[in-house]
């Protein structure tokens, strides 16, 4: 397998069609990632709970938000059969990605990192693993099969 099929690259898609579809998701996730930011970064300091925790709660928030983003502009998956399904493994992979955010950001905190450089840099990463797996799997229509 090479970077481009890696990336979500399959044959018979232009790469260029797929960056433009990853600046169309980036639009998406930025979006989640704002709220998820401002969330966890509020929440530590007015709840004062651990940023891992803060950032869950705020996960709760966008990513319904950002599943609908990509169900109407990302995927253009609106009105394809499957929409409990695709939002369950959503809403399912969020847990994951949520787990790979905690990690990181627990890692980068230990390493001395400041909170807000440590999950902005946690979100970017995941949001590349987030793109792989939403574009092959949750938001993979018949069409695409």
């Amino acid at each position: 397998m090479d970077g481009l099929s890696v990336l979500g690259c399959r044959a018979g898609k232009p790469v260029i069609a797929q960056l433009k579809r990853y600046g169309v998701f980036a639009g998406g996730s930025a979006f989640g990632a704002v709220v998820d930011y401002i969330v966890t970064l509020v929440a530590v300091r007015a709840l004062g709970i651990s940023p891992e925790t803060a950032l869950a709660l705020a996960m709760v928030f966008s990513a319904t938000a950002v599943f609908f983003w990509h169900e109407h502009l990302t995927f253009g998956s609106k009105g394809q059969p499957g929409l409990s399904r695709r939002y369950i493994l959503f809403m399912l992979w969020s847990v994951v990605v949520w787990g790979m955010r905690a990690g990181m950001l627990f890692l980068f905190r230990m390493a001395g990192m400041p909170l807000y450089a440590a999950l902005a840099l946690a979100i970017g990463i995941a949001s590349v693993v987030n793109y792989i797996l939403s574009s092959r799997a949750i938001f993979r229509t018949t069409h695409q099969r």
